[in-house]
């Protein structure tokens, strides 16, 4: 592709759109980048000389040199009713993800993860088996909160041929791909989510689909058998060209370069459950495509630390275990995370439902929690589901600060404390990083005032 003839409007000054912006920089491209925010602070692309325009996201038909775009490269925030898309067909505009530009300028095979739950540890966990191998890895992509904070653009740009990208890929992103196409894609599940962005569980689970959309003969696809959701997706989205490996918690067994390896047998002290079996068996198989021997994988599934915010043991203090799963944004989460919990337990719940399923979240932590304490927009609404269920054990904390000390007052020796909200946080946080550092702090006060 010849860069320099290219004049490139990227939409959302993110940390995508302005690592895509760079990048595009880099390579020779003529880039704008516009942002519906009202004022910005980017120095390093004011810097390059890179055009930043505030309070607009929608570009006009030309360039400031007047001439006309022959790219745009959006944000994965933008929804799809937003009217830079019917401004792009209008103008005859092809219109790509960050992930689609990263596919295009890399040297390196892609791995590319997605799914409702796991997908992040799952990544992780690939990255981590990787260089337990000796491999060169980059993690990388939507992996946001494991201290990776590399976007699949800014990665491909410092990856050699002879290393991997390992990226974990959203439905969002991967909505606007064009020949998006990794060497081996991993499909961890799809459950219903992020049903307030696609509308409808067949539009998120065909925008999950993408991932496989361009793959041929020479690629690799790894999918969960005993997924209904998966199995659903399949029905829809009809046959496929890659070689097709299935994962199974029921036989989890993985054919390695010098023989097979059972991963009941393994120790896996940070993948607990059935849904930790599942991904590892997941991150196995692309370890195993890759060359793995049966010890570098045992190695690296015992080595394997976790992934902050995903069942994260923080703490424990007279005898009360504190476990921050911020991560934990759905129903489905909500379930894996509480049926490994160590009981009895005081789950903290609530924030934003994105997928209207108050009931379905209600149900649970019925069966699993000995007391909620709710929190957030919907948290009134859950108790109100919870009362309809005849459990009264909850109580309306309103602020997590207020959920974690009523959690210190009731907890007693052998009690586990976990912060899973079955909710989004941006109704009292940015994110649920933020949510769950928050959650972290709070603890660690706790352990000050007992010292």
């Amino acid at each position: 592709m010849n860069w320099s003839a290219e004049r490139v409007a990227v939409i959302g000054a993110g940390r995508s759109g302005s690592d895509s912006a760079r990048a595009l920089h880099q390579l020779g491209a003529w880039v704008e980048v516009f942002d519906r925010a009202e004022s910005l602070d980017l120095p390093d692309l004011q810097a390059l000389g890179i055009p930043i325009h505030t309070a607009c996201d929608v570009p006009p038909e030309t360039t400031i040199r007047g001439e006309r775009w022959t790219l745009l490269v959006v944000s994965p925030g933008l929804r799809p009713s937003h009217p830079v898309f019917e401004w792009a067909s209008e103008q005859v505009i092809p219109v790509w993800g960050e992930i689609e530009l990263a596919y295009r300028i890399a040297r390196a095979p892609i791995i590319a993860v997605t799914g409702t739950n796991g997908k992040t540890t799952t990544t992780a966990l690939i990255h981590h088996l990787l260089k337990t191998m000796g491999s060169g890895a980059y993690l990388c992509g939507n992996i946001a909160g494991s201290g990776h904070d590399k976007t699949l653009v800014q990665a491909s740009l410092e990856a050699s041929p002879t290393d991997y990208l390992v990226a974990e890929v959203s439905s969002f992103q991967l909505m606007h791909i064009d020949q998006f196409r990794p060497y081996i894609g991993v499909l961890t599940n799809i459950a219903e989510d992020h049903l307030d962005y696609h509308g409808t569980w067949e539009a998120y689970a065909l925008a999950k689909a993408n991932l496989f959309r361009n793959q041929t003969g020479q690629d690799w696809a790894i999918l969960n058998r005993r997924d209904e959701g998966t199995a659903r997706l399949i029905e829809i989205f009809g046959s496929h060209k890659a070689h097709l490996l299935y994962f199974d918690h029921e036989n989890p067994v993985v054919s390695c370069r010098d023989g097979v390896l059972d991963l009941r047998e393994v120790s896996m002290p940070a993948l607990q459950g059935q849904h930790g079996l599942q991904n590892a068996l997941a991150s196995a198989l692309v370890a195993s495509i890759l060359g793995a021997t049966t010890n570098q994988i045992k190695q690296g599934l015992a080595s394997f630390k976790g992934v902050p915010h995903r069942m994260e043991h923080v703490a424990t203090i007279g005898g009360v275990l504190y476990i921050n799963n911020s991560m934990c944004t759905n129903a489905p989460a909500l379930q894996s995370s509480l049926s490994i919990c160590p009981k009895p337990c005081i789950v903290i719940a609530g924030g934003v439902d994105k997928n209207n399923s108050i009931t379905q979240l209600a149900q649970i932590l019925a069966q699993e929690a000995q007391f909620v304490l709710l929190i957030g927009q919907d948290g009134r609404a859950i108790g109100e589901a919870l009362d309809a269920l005849g459990f009264r054990n909850w109580a309306y904390a309103g602020t997590l600060e207020q959920a974690v000390e009523d959690a210190r007052q009731r907890a007693t020796l052998g009690t586990t404390v976990i912060l899973a909200p079955g909710c989004a946080s941006f109704d009292q946080f940015r994110n649920f990083q933020e949510r769950g550092e928050r959650f972290r702090q709070l603890v660690a006060q706790i352990g000050e005032e007992g010292t």
